[in-house]
C-alpha cells in the first residue's frame, strides 16, 4: 500500500479524534468541574501541538524510511487513547451525576449541599412566619455500628433508612434529609399528638433490621422535635434546640421529646456543673456527711451511711441527685468514689479514736462494678491494714445491678470474698428485685423510702414492706428501712421485725465532727437510761 495513502487515512483519524476530544472536554466542563477542564485543556493543547508539528514535518519533508511511519502510527494511537480516556471520564461523570440527581430527589445529598438545603428551608419558613416542626433523628449506637463495619457502609444504611421512611410516610407531607449521621425531617404538622404518632411510625420503621453487605444493622433512633412558631428567631437556634430535645429523649428513655424553654436552662446548668466537677476533687471541695442507722429494738447505733455533699463558695449546695448522674455520664464518678473510700477510711479511724465502732455504708456506682479500680483500691487498703472489711458495707442500687448483671455478679463476688458486706439499696423500685436475690448473694436489703413513707396498716405499701422483711430474713439478710420520719413509722417497722432504722426521726445527716458529738451524747443518754 502506498505510504501516502496510509498517511492521509491516519491523519483523518487523528483529526477526528482530536475534535472529539475537544468536544468531550467541553462537555466535562459543563458539569461544574471546570478545574478538571483546565487540566484537560492543557493536555489537549500538548497533544495538538505535537500532532501539528509531526504533520507539518511529514508534509514538508516526506517519508524517509519506515521509522517515520512508526512515528505516525504511535501518534495515531496516542490521539485515539486520549479520545477513549476522555470518553470513559465523561461516562463516569455522567453516571455520578445521575446518582446524585436520584439522591437529591430522595433528600440524600452530599453533606454540604444537604445542610444548606434544609437550613434554607428553615430560614425561609422562619422569615415568612409559617408554623412548622423540625425533627432530628440521631442514631444512639452509630459509633458501634461504624466500628463493626465502615463509615461508608453506615452512610448507606442511613440512606436506606431514609428511603424506607419516605416510602412508609409518603402521605404525611414530610421533607426528609440525611445530614452526616443524622436524619432531618421538616413537617407542616405542629400538633404534638400528630407528631407523636408520626414519630412512633418512624421509630417502628427504623428499628427494623436493615440488610446491608450481607449483614443486618439494628438502629437505635433518638428523636428530638422543635415546634416552630413566630417565636423562632434563627435557623441555628432551631437546630440547637432539636439537639437538646434529642439529649432529653435519650436521658428520659422516650421515643421522641419536644423542646421546652426550660431545657436550655437545664442544659446550661449541667454544663456548669460539669465544668466545676473537673476541679472539685483536686481542690478538695467535697465533704462527707453521716446519717446514723440504729437498731430498731433499743435505738443503739449500728452504723452510718456516708453521704457526699458539695458546698459552693456562695454558701449553697449542689445536691447529689444533680451532680452524681452528670459525673457518671462523663466518667468522673470513679474519681469521686475513690475520694469517698479514702475519706471514709480516715473517718472510720476517727470514729474508733472516740471509741465508736460503726459499720459505714458507702454507695457504689454502676461504673464501679465494670472494672477492677474499686476492688484494687479496697484490696490495697485492706492489705495495708488501713481498713477492715467488717467496718464497711457497700451499697449498690438495683438499677446499677441490672445495667450489666454479669459484670456486677463477678465484681460483687470478688468484693464479698475480700470480706465486705453487700447491701441492695432502694430495694423494690426495680423490675427484677426477686431475680436479683436469686442470682446474687447479699448481706442486707435496704427498703426504699418511697414504700416506708407511704405505708399504713392495711395498704399495699405496708404489705410490700412486711413481705420484704420476711423474705430477707428467710434468705439470711438483715433489713434497713430508710426514710423513717416519725415515731409511728418506727414503731410499725419494729413490730414487723425490721432490724435497723434510718431517717430524720433518728437524725439528719451531719458533718463528721457533729456526728461524733451526736453519737457520744446518744451513748451517754443510753447509759443514763440503763441506770434509771
Amino acid at each position: 500500500m502506498n505510504v501516502y495513502i496510509v498517511f492521509n487515512v491516519l491523519t483523518v483519524f487523528n483529526i477526528i479524534s482530536l475534535l472529539y476530544s475537544a468536544f468531550l472536554i467541553n462537555r466535562i466542563g459543563l458539569h461544574n468541574v471546570k478545574y478538571i477542564k483546565t487540566y484537560l485543556s492543557i493536555i489537549f493543547s500538548v497533544y495538538l501541538g505535537v500532532f501539528l508539528y509531526i504533520e507539518g514535518y511529514f508534509v514538508n519533508h516526506g517519508f524517509i524510511d519506515r521509522s517515520d511511519t512508526v512515528v505516525l502510527v504511535v501518534t495515531t494511537i496516542a490521539t485515539q487513547t486520549l479520545a477513549m480516556s476522555l470518553l470513559v471520564m465523561s461516562r463516569l461523570l455522567n453516571h455520578f451525576l445521575l446518582i446524585k440527581k436520584i439522591n437529591n430527589n430522595y433528600g440524600i445529598l452530599s453533606s454540604n449541599i444537604k445542610s444548606v438545603t434544609y437550613k434554607k428551608i428553615i430560614s425561609t419558613k422562619i422569615g415568612s412566619g409559617i408554623p412548622f416542626s423540625f425533627i432530628k433523628i440521631k442514631i444512639n449506637n452509630n459509633n458501634k455500628l461504624i466500628d463493626t463495619s465502615t463509615n461508608k457502609t453506615f452512610t448507606k444504611v442511613i440512606s436506606h433508612a431514609v428511603l424506607m421512611l419516605k416510602k412508609t410516610l409518603k402521605n404525611k407531607h414530610l421533607d426528609f434529609f440525611h445530614d452526616n449521621r443524622e436524619i432531618i425531617i421538616i413537617s407542616y404538622a405542629t400538633n404534638k399528638n400528630e407528631l407523636t404518632e408520626i414519630a412512633t411510625e418512624m421509630h417502628d420503621v427504623l428499628i427494623s433490621p436493615i440488610l446491608m453487605n450481607e449483614k443486618n444493622f439494628l438502629l437505635q433512633p433518638i428523636m428530638g422535635c422543635v415546634i416552630c412558631t413566630s417565636k423562632a428567631t434563627n435557623t441555628d437556634e432551631v437546630i440547637k434546640q432539636a439537639d437538646i430535645a434529642c439529649y432529653k429523649a435519650k436521658k428520659l428513655g422516650l421515643i421522641i421529646d419536644f423542646y421546652r424553654s426550660t431545657y436550655t436552662k437545664s442544659i446550661y446548668e449541667e454544663v456548669d456543673i460539669l465544668n466545676k466537677l473537673i476541679y472539685a476533687i483536686p481542690h478538695n471541695e467535697f465533704e462527707l456527711y453521716y446519717q446514723p442507722i440504729v437498731n430498731s429494738i433499743d435505738k443503739t447505733i449500728h452504723g452510718y451511711e456516708a453521704l457526699i455533699r458539695w458546698p459552693q463558695e456562695d454558701g449553697t449546695m449542689i445536691p447529689p441527685d444533680k451532680f452524681i448522674k452528670i459525673a457518671e455520664d462523663n466518667n468522673y464518678i470513679k474519681g469521686i468514689t475513690r475520694w469517698v473510700v479514702n475519706q471514709v477510711t480516715r473517718d472510720i479511724a476517727g470514729f474508733k479514736r472516740e471509741n465508736l465502732h460503726p459499720q459505714v455504708h458507702i454507695n457504689v456506682s454502676t461504673l464501679d462494678l465494670h472494672d477492677d479500680d474499686l476492688y484494687d483500691q479496697l484490696f490495697t487498703l485492706v492489705h495495708n491494714q488501713k481498713l477492715l472489711p467488717s467496718d464497711v458495707i457497700l451499697e449498690v442500687t438495683e438499677s446499677a445491678l441490672m445495667t450489666d448483671a454479669d459484670s456486677a455478679y463477678l465484681m460483687l463476688s470478688k468484693l464479698s470474698e475480700l470480706g465486705f458486706y453487700i447491701s441492695i439499696d432502694d430495694f423494690g423500685t426495680g423490675y427484677s428485685s426477686l431475680s436479683l436475690l436469686r442470682v446474687l448473694s447479699f448481706n442486707q436489703i435496704k427498703i426504699d423510702q418511697s414504700f416506708i413513707r407511704n405505708m399504713a396498716i392495711g395498704n399495699s405499701d405496708y404489705a410490700i414492706v412486711a413481705s420484704t422483711i420476711y423474705l430477707a430474713h428467710s434468705l439470711g439478710c438483715n433489713v434497713v428501712a430508710e426514710g423513717v420520719e416519725d415515731k409511728e413509722l418506727f414503731s410499725e417497722l419494729k413490730e414487723l421485725g425490721c432490724d435497723y432504722i434510718q431517717g430524720y426521726y433518728i437524725s439528719k445527716p451531719k458533718e463528721f465532727i457533729k456526728m461524733v458529738h451526736w453519737s457520744l451524747k446518744q451513748i451517754e443518754r443510753e447509759k443514763l437510761s440503763a441506770i434509771a
